[in-house]
């Protein structure tokens, strides 16, 4: 299956102009790796693991240093690195998702860290020597981070950190979590390592899809972690939050992009193998209409998640495009793949290999901001309302 196609250079000349050359240069190389991991995509999904040796092959191949600027990064835009999420989530959605949750938290430490912080954390995360967890979700307290319950006390020279977080991707792997809890001065992020005193994981979690990335609770006992492992400023976690989000979510709608592309092509090529009353499948008019549908969504998503990063690399605030971007690009995937097993008929149901990208594509309409919230978000920037 090849997964860089002249789509893919065509959106990089509208959004890029002549450098695009050199950025799909990278792009192709990168998809020609990847190309490797697609037979590889179902068994991770029937054992419910196994991607650590594609996240390997992907750091190897740079795929986390694409989009900083300083201490080893390849200084490629945003949508370039959005564009190589979407051909990661078209060869295996979960390997995506684990790198994509993994560079959020290294975008925090860039973005918030110290100095030293940036070069044991940040630099060993973006080369692939150490993975990271986004310990943010609670079991009470979802969509709405600021009821979080996890507390951060402060005694001398360290904080003791106590609280429940669930849905965490990544989590028995990884080797630092980015935990948000609420301290004295407001809500605080700090590193804590897989070793720390008090950190525990508990059993993977049975998930619908995205089965090959594990998701586990990271249980918080009297977890006690050096002052110098906050990252930033106390207090001042929460307004990191949203700016990574914006940034996630982007990466989350093109990594549906790709789930989506992954979906259509089987379907299509199913579509002119089959035949039905002697007349290929694809020929009828109803499976054409369904073609063209599937064939506008992917591109108008994969338009949408461009404008919102080339938004993201101006600098201007794009809050609200980022929800549109992932709100379009999860609910297209979630239908073309819908569409996709309507296609391929009974084993469309009963073939795993199929309605997994389905399975993998409906968890991200609700992770990273569920679709209704998003709405909400992008209703309140509209009306003036504070979100």
């Amino acid at each position: 299956m090849k997964l860089f196609h002249p789509e893919h250079r065509r959106a990089l000349e509208v959004f890029y102009g002549p450098e695009q050359t050199a950025y799909s240069e990278v792009l192709e190389l990168l998809a020609g790796k990847l190309e490797s991991i697609v037979p590889m995509s179902a068994r991770f999904d029937s054992e419910g693991g196994g991607i650590s040796a594609s996240r390997r092959l992907l750091f190897g191949q740079g795929l986390c240093r694409m989009p900083f600027a300083s201490h080893g990064g390849l200084s490629l835009p945003f949508g370039v690195y959005c564009l190589a999420m979407e051909l990661t989530g078209a060869a295996d959605a979960p390997t995506a998702m684990s790198l994509g949750i993994h560079n959020t938290v290294a975008e925090c430490v860039h973005a918030h860290g110290t100095e030293f912080q940036k070069r044991d954390v940040f630099e060993k995360l973006i080369s692939g020597d150490r993975l990271a967890s986004f310990a943010l979700t609670e079991p009470s307290s979802g969509s709405d981070a600021r009821s979080m319950r996890t507390t951060a006390k402060r005694n001398g020279s360290s904080y003791t950190i106590s609280g429940t977080k669930t849905f965490i991707t990544n989590a028995g792997e990884a080797d630092v979590y980015l935990v948000f809890a609420g301290s004295e001065g407001g809500h605080s992020a700090f590193l804590v390592n897989r070793d720390a005193p008090g950190l525990s994981v508990g059993a993977d979690i049975p998930k619908l899809g995205m089965r090959g990335s594990r998701t586990a609770e990271v249980v918080l006992d009297g977890c006690e972690v050096p002052r110098e492992n906050l990252v930033g400023e106390e207090g001042k976690a929460f307004e990191y939050v949203k700016g990574l989000l914006n940034g996630s979510r982007v990466i989350m709608g093109s990594i549906c992009v790709g789930i989506a592309l992954a979906a259509y092509r089987n379907a299509v090529a199913y579509a002119r193998e089959r035949r039905l009353f002697d007349r290929a499948l694809s020929d009828m008019q109803m499976t054409r209409e369904k073609v063209a549908n599937m064939r506008s969504g992917i591109t108008s998503s994969r338009t949408m998640c461009l404008y919102a990063s080339r938004l993201k690399e101006s600098g201007a605030d794009y809050a609200s495009e980022a929800a549109q971007a992932k709100v379009i690009a999860t609910e297209t995937a979630a239908s073309i793949c819908d569409q996709a097993i309507q296609l391929f008929g009974g084993y469309g149901y009963t073939n795993s290999d199929v309605h997994r990208h389905w399975r993998d594509a409906r968890l991200l309409t609700i992770g990273e901001g569920a679709s209704e919230v998003l709405r909400l978000l992008i209703a309140n920037k509209e009306l003036g309302m504070a979100s």
